[in-house]
């Protein structure tokens, strides 16, 4: 399938339905082919979000939320 990037955002369904039948889609601009999309693998999935290492990397903080972004909005000094 060829589309504009104007179809983008007015056949995005049509689009999706492409990639859902394992169909690559010409992305155009003013008739220039600018780019392609190719359907995801089946099997791809996004990992839990429970895996990413950010999760918890503040589980030992003991000082409430509050006061830490009380503490992270202060000015970085001080004029007067």
């Amino acid at each position: 399938m060829r589309a504009s990037v104007v179809d983008l955002r007015y056949k995005t369904k049509d689009i999706l339905e492409c990639l859902r039948k394992r169909q690559t889609v010409e992305l155009t601009c003013r008739g220039k082919i600018e780019g392609i999309i190719i359907p995801a693998p089946r099997n791809s999935h996004q990992p839990p979000m429970a895996s990413h290492p950010a999760v918890g990397m503040w589980k030992d903080q003991e000082e409430p939320v509050s006061a830490v972004m009380e503490r992270l909005r202060k000015p970085r000094f001080h004029v007067g």
